[in-house]
């Protein structure tokens, strides 16, 4: 029977049966292989870390039964009209940790048979850093700075080193996440809270300091050290998603400086930067070897073990960075963890 990972209640995590619906014309009923956590969305969603009235607080409640947002899986069956895709191939989807899905046609991508499932699970949280990486123009000439190296932080870093950003300085406080940063492009590393480097990253770009920064944390505490180590005229790019926005304070620098402000979203489709379209700019990265993702999936788990699978996410954040589901058969030979 299809099982799935549910939050039941607040700070609680279940596998739970369910029923599969019919597959219906223009849809397709597949087999989940890989779904990747996508830790920050669902660890505010998972502990209830949001205030009242916010879009996290609208959108969620419990009993909560999707519970993320990325998966690959492999096509059983094919609806009638159905005719991009055949029984076998290999999918991408914005679906929650299931092991089976029916779904519509048009909201999959197709993925190449050369690359790694594994890897192709990283569409997703690319294709939200990608959103950084259109509002910021990332381009050459550019010193950018990105506050936070856990999963979508990786993934920006990624975005700008194939842009051939003149600088990329990545702020963390997990050594291990800033390995990964400079393993992704990074140019210049701090681990140490945005705080107290602020006058070190103003030394970026011949003292003028970054002119476009990335906050990806969800701290609401990290927005003015931003906007104090923002170039004059520079951009701050809010990537990560708070839940508590009535916690993020202006400065004077906003004034000062002349920044521009802009958040960024995974929704926000624009210019014609769909979620396919740019899957397939990601995937044909992948196949050329120009967007590295080794040893980005740093624990693995069955879907039996998502009770301990959060747990990590919750109680050791600062040594993960892919949690991956393995929906294979229980009986393959266990995955690390």
């Amino acid at each position: 029977m299809p099982t799935r990972i549910i939050f039941p209640e607040k700070g609680r995590v279940a596998l739970q049966n369910y029923e599969l619906p019919d597959t219906g014309p223009g849809e397709i009923k597949v087999r989940t292989r890989y779904s990747l956590m996508s830790i920050g969305t669902e660890s505010i969603v998972l502990n209830q870390k949001y205030d009242p009235g916010t879009h996290f607080a609208k959108m969620f409640s419990f009993p909560q039964l999707q519970t993320g947002v990325q998966a690959v899986a492999e096509v059983e069956e094919l609806g009638r009209d159905v005719s991009e895709f055949k029984v076998g191939d290999h999918i991408y989807m914005r679906k929650a940790h299931r092991s089976h899905q029916v779904l519509a046609a048009k909201d999959c991508s197709p993925i190449p048979r050369s690359i790694d499932l594994k890897s192709a699970c990283w569409a997703g949280l690319a294709k939200t850093a990608y959103r950084a990486a259109w509002a910021g123009r990332f381009e050459p000439g550019q010193h950018l700075l990105i506050i936070g190296a856990g999963p979508v932080g990786q993934m920006a870093i990624r975005w700008a080193a194939i842009a051939g950003a003149d600088s990329i300085a990545v702020v963390d406080l997990s050594p291990a996440r800033l390995g990964h940063a400079k393993s992704g492009g990074a140019t210049h590393i701090f681990n140490s809270d945005i705080a107290q480097c602020v006058d070190d990253l103003k030394a970026i770009n011949g003292g003028s300091g970054p002119s476009i920064v990335v906050d990806v944390t969800g701290n609401p505490a990290v927005l003015k050290h931003a906007l104090a180590a923002a170039a004059r005229f520079g951009k701050v790019i809010l990537l990560g998603d708070t839940g508590y926005p009535s916690k993020q304070c202006l400065s004077s620098d906003v004034m000062t400086k002349g920044l521009t402000i802009q958040a960024t979203h995974d929704s926000h489709d624009r210019d014609g930067w769909t979620q396919r379209r740019i899957d397939r700019l990601f995937f044909g990265l992948v196949q050329r070897g120009q967007f590295d993702l080794s040893g980005l999936i740093t624990h693995e788990f069955f879907p039996g073990e998502c009770e301990q699978a959060y747990a990590l996410a919750n109680e050791q954040g600062e040594r993960v960075m892919g949690i991956l589901f393995n929906w294979g058969d229980p009986n393959d030979a266990r995955p690390f963890s």
